[in-house]
């Protein structure tokens, strides 16, 4: 998509990616979402879930619970996860 407000867009060139559209806070949102995921992702691979469930559970509840923010910022549509439990608890 073209947008003809910045320099180069008559001749066919795409702008460079920016970070404009993020309103306040959504990048520190989104990283912290993604630290988060991967905190609890890689805590989950070397957890036992028959000795410690309760843990187990929680830490698939805080994933969940990432999911729709991951998602909304395309996150989900650009990495591939290669636990099959962890992308099972992404799938819709």
């Amino acid at each position: 998509m073209l947008y003809p407000s910045h320099q180069g867009a008559q001749d066919g060139r795409l702008a460079a990616p920016s970070h404009q559209h993020y309103g306040p806070g959504q990048k520190a949102a989104t990283t912290s979402a993604l630290n988060s995921f991967v905190t609890y992702a890689k805590a989950m691979q070397d957890l036992d879930k028959t000795k410690f469930p309760d843990e187990y559970a929680g830490h698939s509840e805080l994933i969940r619970g990432l999911e729709p923010l991951l998602r909304a910022h395309g996150i989900l549509d650009v990495m591939q996860i290669k636990s099959p439990e962890i992308a099972a608890l992404l799938e819709r």
